[in-house]
């Protein structure tokens, strides 16, 4: 406790020096390397001081703090003589079989000290927990509140079993007017596309082609969706015409097995069909395993 408090007092005082100092600037350091190897320590240092270049920290190489370092006086030192205004200390520890990675933002400008911690599945990992750690460090948030469907780790993919593509059956229960829903569709990261059967006591029926569009890869979002099949009337004479289907809604939980979309859709007869008007409207609530 008191090293880290002689930290923060050298690098406030560092700060305020440096302050009218042209190009002063951030620096990243390991302070715990694992026991991995110095290439791999460097390569995951030079990931998180591109990352921080990226989100417009400057970020200073200085070639003695390349390989992983102590944080002892004499390292305070250099940083003071150096201007050095914001500090990055990176972590790299074993629990068993599990890599902890943890970004540390000592005496940043104006704000408390902040750190992040992950446990990847590996070092390998690194291109996608360093970014995360980042932005987390920067934003002041959660690890988990930059979860992407391309950046889930092996730990939070586990229990979600999620995967770029899946296939999901589908089933509905319509709101209004009243009714069901049954399909199967595929889902990737911004799209879904499949087959749908959709019909009611009062209203038209669908049955063809089902797409739509998600333009959010966390665990909810809004789509806009289009269907093309056929329209048919309910009444005994069995009637039915091209038609297509438009739709809107939120789907939730796309990080895990099962999915919930709500929505409304418009059912939309290419021919006058009897008993159908020219526009069904309907709101439903479908489920996706």
């Amino acid at each position: 406790m008191r090293t880290r408090l002689s930290i923060l007092a050298v690098l406030a005082l560092a700060s305020l020096a440096a302050a009218p100092v042209a190009g002063a600037s951030a620096v990243v350091i390991v302070a715990e390397d694992g026991g991995f190897p110095a290439a791999a320590v460097r390569t995951v240092r030079s990931l998180t001081a591109t990352e921080l270049r990226a989100r417009g920290v400057e970020v200073r190489d200085d070639p003695r703090f390349q390989e992983a370092v102590t944080l002892d006086q004499e390292t305070l030192a250099i940083l003071t003589e150096a201007g050095v205004s914001r500090l990055f200390v990176l972590r790299l520890g074993r629990l068993e079989q599990k890599v902890l990675i943890t970004l540390e933002e000592l005496a940043p400008p104006a704000a408390a000290p902040f750190a992040v911690t992950h446990a990847a599945s590996s070092l390998d990992e690194a291109d996608v927990v360093v970014p995360r750690l980042v932005r987390a460090v920067l934003d002041r948030e959660p690890f988990e509140k930059g979860a992407r469907m391309q950046t889930l780790t092996a730990q939070e993919s586990a229990p979600l079993r999620t995967r770029p593509g899946e296939g999901l059956f589908i089933i509905g229960l319509g709101l209004t007017p009243l009714g069901g829903s049954l399909g199967w569709s595929y889902e990737a990261r911004s799209w879904r596309l499949g087959v749908l059967a959709q019909g009611a006591d009062e209203g038209a029926s669908f049955f063809g082609i089902d797409g739509a569009w998600l333009p959010f890869e966390g665990n909810v979002s809004p789509y806009l969706g289009a269907g093309l099949g056929v329209v048919g009337a309910d009444s005994d004479d069995d009637s039915a015409a091209l038609g297509t289907k438009l739709e809107a809604g939120v789907e939730f939980f796309r990080l895990h097995r099962v999915r919930l979309m709500a929505g409304a859709s418009a059912i939309i007869p290419f021919e006058t069909l009897r008993g159908v008007d020219d526009v069904s409207w309907g709101l439903h609530l479908r489920c996706g395993f």
